[in-house]
């Protein structure tokens, strides 16, 4: 069990804890404690296991991959972030969603945990292939969680929760996001997207708001109907090791900029169109590194020197149920 260390506060009228726990760090409202506790409950309802109380509650099943970081020298000068100038390590995790550590890879979710090692700091990240999330604050979160769980207990019939879940627009917005995404054949098929919008320091001092995405060299690529009825239900470790057997599996890492009617703050909002998309540097995935990683946590509030983080209703809470679903591991 981790050491959780908070002490509460009260600071103009509201309720307040200063929270020390598992790489989380932070000045909080209480009741945003109360809506990440809730949400892990839920989360261990839906996927906890008796025989395997110490496996993760949500992407279980994953191996681990080792890599590095090469920054784009050209743009990295433009940009008051020491991590982006020199090459540094990176620890990578691939992953599918949800609890089952028998999941098939057929389903269509793909997710992708890296923590960049620098010289004197690091970045981690926890991204899916999904552009959006499926809630904008915690009331929806924990809806979403919620109509899972009725359904899990026979309180709501798959009807009944689809309907409730079309009169929210965020859960309409994803659900329509998860539908257009392919199956894709291996995991370096993907790409991988930050969902929050951040702040990137430039060399002049001022900030450019992106979300950022991790775009395969290989291209995104969708299985046929034929090619998905060959396979059986574990093939992308075997897909991976196969494409690294061949060359290092890349992606870039691209900032998405956003155009004058994007919402910085919705996360449930796909930036459609053109835009202006900045290649911050080349993931270069080299070696599978088996299992180990498996049991870590990756934190997004985790940032280095110049990335600010992102000042959106949702970014906290979900850090917050990271490190609270991994201490009950």
């Amino acid at each position: 069990m981790q050491k959780r260390i908070s002490q509460t506060f009260v600071w103009n009228g509201l309720k307040v804890l200063v929270v020390v726990f598992l790489g989380f760090v932070g000045v909080l409202r209480a009741d945003v404690l109360d809506d990440a506790q809730e949400i892990v409950e839920y989360f261990y309802t839906l996927n906890a296991e008796e025989a395997n109380p110490h496996k993760k509650i949500n992407h279980a099943k994953g191996f681990c991959a080792i890599g590095e970081f090469i920054p784009n020298k050209e743009v990295a000068k433009d940009f008051a972030i020491p991590l982006l100038h020199n090459k540094s390590e990176v620890k990578v995790r691939f992953s599918l969603a949800g609890g089952n550590l028998k999941q098939s890879d057929k389903s269509k979710n793909r997710s992708l945990a890296l923590k960049i090692q620098g010289k004197n700091d690091s970045w981690e990240m926890a991204m899916t292939n999904a552009r959006i999330n499926f809630a904008t604050n915690a009331s929806e979160f924990k809806q979403f969680m919620r109509l899972q769980v009725q359904q899990k207990e026979g309180k709501i019939t798959q009807d009944e929760a689809d309907k409730q879940r079309a009169k929210v627009r965020s859960f309409a917005n994803f659900a329509k996001e998860v539908q257009s995404l392919p199956i894709t054949p291996s995991f370096a098929n993907s790409a991988y997207h930050s969902v929050h919008t951040f702040g990137f320091l430039q060399s002049n001092g001022d900030l450019l708001l992106a979300r950022f995405s991790f775009i395969p060299k290989a291209g995104i690529k969708g299985l046929s109907k034929e090619e998905l009825d060959g396979l059986n239900d574990e093939f992308l470790e075997s897909a991976f090791k196969k494409a690294l057997s061949k060359a290092p599996v890349e992606f870039d890492l691209t900032l998405v900029v956003p155009n004058k009617n994007d919402k910085i703050k919705d996360t449930a909002q796909v930036w459609e169109g053109a835009r202006e998309n900045i290649v911050l540097g080349t993931l270069k995935v080299s070696k599978f590194d088996g299992y180990g990683c498996n049991g870590e946590v990756f934190m997004p509030s985790n940032l280095p020197q110049g990335i600010q983080a992102p000042n959106d209703d949702i970014f906290e809470l979900r850090n917050l149920v990271y490190a609270l679903s991994a201490s009950k591991r």
